[in-house]
């Protein structure tokens, strides 16, 4: 779980995806500029938990692996089912954009699929950390959006004296 803290709130954010899509060098990249592409075992289910406390989720898929794509509808079923009806954000990387000659999961198949969904999605690659800034900078905005000029609507009265509004 990752968590994002900007302006003194913490943000909870579960990254899921199959094994071997790069999950863990995606954050190592991300966070401490570490390029880690040790395989590590894992898997895509997510304790439900973990499910109704998080604030966002980032689905990862790797684009020379088509299985990892399959199997993110079920877990994006999965997150809504369990949410409680929360709001939470989300998106979706496609990871190992380099390895472009190995694709399996054609990128507008993606994009179809995220935007049925409602998320945004984007390709990847943690061998140039430039390409993890957008999604993240964009998740953390759509958890945290910047404060509007008022929290209060505007006010408004309509009576025999005309109609009078009030600005705070």
């Amino acid at each position: 779980m990752l968590r994002c803290v900007p302006s003194g709130k913490t943000s909870k954010v579960i990254v899921c995806g199959y094994r071997g899509c790069g999950k863990t060098s995606i954050l190592e990249q991300l966070i401490y500029g570490n390029l880690n592409l040790e395989n590590k075992p894992s898997h895509c289910e997510v304790p439900r938990t973990y499910l109704t406390a998080a604030d966002g989720f980032v689905l990862v898929y790797a684009i020379n692996n088509a299985e990892s794509f399959n199997i993110l509808d079920q877990v994006k079923k999965d997150i809504d089912k369990n949410k409680d009806k929360k709001d939470v954000s989300m998106i979706v990387l496609g990871n190992k954009l380099d390895l472009q000659r190995d694709r399996q999961v054609n990128f507008d198949t993606v994009k179809n699929w995220a935007l049925k969904e409602k998320m945004k999605c984007y390709e990847v690659s943690v061998a140039d950390r430039r390409t993890l800034l957008e999604p993240f900078i964009y998740l953390a905005s759509k958890m945290n959006p910047p404060p509007g000029k008022s929290g209060f609507p505007q006010l408004g009265r309509k009576g025999k004296a005309g109609y009078i509004t009030m600005e705070l």
